[in-house]
């Protein structure tokens, strides 16, 4: 479990995608919580623009990978709806933990 330090300096860092306020303050309603990581559904409390956030204490990302999420393309609709479709058959880590498995799988061949 994070400690509320970590998450309200997160908060502070963290800027909204609408009007580029900091989250500070704002509304989390937490989707999951694991030891080093926290999902939260976040309503900024300048514009009330909803958001999805993670907040990790540390990142083992390189470079490479940092590249690679920062040059991604938006999330469609029909994904989002698959993931929901998903999480109501497995919950987020049992997804996770499969597409682990199946990248490894991948990476041996």
């Amino acid at each position: 479990m994070l400690e509320k330090k970590l998450i309200t300096e997160s908060l502070q860092k963290t800027h909204c995608p609408r009007c580029g306020a900091s989250l500070e303050g704002a509304k989390l309603i937490t989707i999951t919580e694991a030891p080093l990581a926290l999902v939260a559904h976040a309503v900024c409390p300048i514009c009330k623009a909803e958001s999805m956030i993670t907040i990790t204490p540390q990142t083992d990302y390189g470079a490479f990978e940092a590249e690679k999420f920062m040059s991604a393309t938006a999330v469609t609709y029909d994904e989002l709806l698959d993931l929901h479709q998903a999480l109501k058959k497995k919950n987020i880590w049992n997804l996770l933990d499969k597409k682990e498995k199946k990248l490894e799988k991948l990476q041996k061949v």
